[in-house]
């Protein structure tokens, strides 16, 4: 998934609390299109996943959305 994100191919989208600011910055700065969401994502609640893709199929209509979802249990 890191060689994904760091192409800058594709946008992403990320949680919020997620990265730190700088590592936002640092993103940014290699012309990786990033984007917070200005909501907090529990991964382990459908609904907060749902609606995450659903703000995120508003901003790129008709492309993949790929999912990360840490798996702790």
């Amino acid at each position: 998934m890191k060689e994904i994100l760091l192409s800058a191919m594709h946008p992403v989208w990320v949680s919020a609390g997620v990265l730190q600011e700088f590592e936002i910055e640092n993103l940014l700065n290699k012309g990786i299109d990033v984007s917070v969401l200005n909501y907090a994502v529990d991964t382990e609640n459908r609904k907060d996943v749902e609606c995450a893709i659903s703000t995120i199929k508003e901003h790129h209509f008709g492309e993949n959305i790929w999912v990360q979802i840490e798996n702790k249990n």
